[in-house]
């Protein structure tokens, strides 16, 4: 993670232990035209430290990183299966803009996958 300057670390502690992580990522450096477009991926929480808004402050730590490394919106991915994810998220303003109906294999059964997006401010118009 830390030779990877488009990916940035987020933790979440629970008494001093890390309960959670997330990754924020941007499109590499010759992808000029998604530049401004981040990627929100392996988030998770320990089951242990579920439902003790480990989640929601790792959202929270990861939105004041994004204005440093210059970020007007934010993708992510979830399964269906992810319901608590997925309340956490909407709850914060993301968007559901497609679902994948053959996303993951969960014990042995497919379930489909949702698209999401949040704009953290209108993308920069070019003439």
């Amino acid at each position: 993670m830390l030779l990877v300057p488009e990916r940035r670390l987020v933790v979440g502690r629970l008494d001093g232990v890390i309960a959670g992580s997330a990754q924020l990522s941007r499109a590499p450096r010759n992808n000029e035209a998604q530049a401004f477009a981040g990627t929100l991926t392996s988030a998770f929480v320990a089951p242990w430290a579920r439902g003790r808004g480990i989640g929601r402050g790792i959202v929270h730590r990861d939105r004041a990183a994004r204005p440093r490394i210059g970020l007007a919106v934010l993708n992510l991915d979830l399964r269906d299966t992810q319901r608590a994810a997925i309340r956490l998220y909407e709850s914060l303003g993301y968007m559901r803009w497609g679902t994948h109906p053959v996303y993951a294999q969960v014990e042995e059964r497919i379930v489909p996958g949702h698209y999401y997006y949040k704009l953290l401010e209108e993308p920069a118009a070019t003439p």
